[in-house]
């Protein structure tokens, strides 16, 4: 296992982010959501949001960003400043969410087994389109033009025409695939209950092989050229070649970590431990923790939740 070293904590003090960006971190139990500037290593201001926010997504290009209450479905719009632009009841069931370019919203529909398209303000329905059992993670390919969703009662992940909600494929995956990222022309799945990461070509769905990972993964992220696993029984983040799928070790971080995401010079990464309510900051180069920030109880931040300050 690889551990962090006594040098790589004391990059605390120099400060860890150095391209200015931010991090949602919707905290659960608190009942809120902290905007961290990770230039600072601090939150810069807390949110209250009833209903046990957990998904999360960011857009850099309008400085806003979308949470969904897990318990009710509502979805809260905010600024890089923590300023409420608008609540939206998108119904019981809402849960995974991404924001394509331009603005819309890409959401799942947990109990109602279908994805839709909304307007930037959530409030106009562009398409809807009927999916598998308890559809959760939903990302973009890089173009924004094919939306995949995570299937998990089915064990499959499935792919949209993002522009009109086709389905374009469906892919097997492991057991219970729950988070999915896009990164260099494939989507990668993490299976809860088969220990794994199984890859997709993004095109065609065409299973390319799978990463072993440490005891239930959660979240995964890329950065510095290599693939990171959130593995929340083993309080892990596993680390991955992202070309010949070999894992090269694990980081020790706090308890039960869940959201990953890479920060926007592509070499460091932000977790998310909802236990140890830690926000920790990788060096995906070095392998070390180089800064960790205390935030509210409950941390999740399922979703794209870091970027650029806007």
């Amino acid at each position: 296992m690889i551990r962090a070293t006594a040098a790589g904590l004391l990059a605390l003090a120099a400060g860890a982010a150095d391209a200015g960006d931010i991090a949602f971190v919707t905290a659960q139990n608190a009942g809120a959501v902290a905007i961290v500037d990770l230039d600072k290593g601090r939150v810069r201001a807390t949110v209250p949001i009833e209903g046990a926010p957990a998904p999360v997504a960011y857009d850099a290009a309008s400085g806003r960003a979308a949470v969904i209450a897990a318990d009710s479905g509502e979805l809260t719009l905010l600024d890089s400043r923590g300023k409420v632009l608008d609540r939206v009841p998108l119904g019981e069931g809402s849960f995974g969410i991404a924001i394509a370019p331009g603005g819309d919203l890409i959401v799942a529909d947990w109990y109602g087994a279908r994805l839709r398209r909304l307007d930037p303000s959530g409030r106009h329905e562009r398409w809807s389109a009927p999916t598998g059992r308890a559809p959760a993670g939903v990302v973009l390919s890089g173009d924004g033009r094919i939306v995949a969703l995570a299937e998990r009662d089915d064990d499959c992940v499935s792919a949209f025409d993002a522009d009109s909600g086709r389905p374009l494929w469906t892919a097997a995956t492991g057991s219970h695939p729950y988070a999915v990222a896009f990164h260099d022309g494939r989507f990668w799945t993490t299976d809860v209950q088969s220990r794994s990461v199984t890859v997709l070509e993004a095109a065609s769905g065409a299973r390319l092989g799978s990463v072993e990972t440490g005891d239930h993964p959660y979240g995964v992220g890329f950065a510095a050229g290599k693939g990171f696993v959130t593995d929340q029984y083993a309080a892990t983040v596993t680390v991955f070649d992202p070309d010949s799928l070999e894992t090269l070790g694990s980081i020790g971080i706090g308890d039960y970590p869940e959201g990953i995401a890479a920060l926007s010079d592509g070499r460091r990464l932000a977790v998310a431990s909802w236990d140890s309510n830690e926000l920790s900051i990788i060096d995906g180069e070095r392998l070390v923790i180089e800064q960790v920030i205390e935030v509210p109880d409950g941390p999740r931040s399922f979703g794209l939740f870091v970027g650029p300050d806007r």
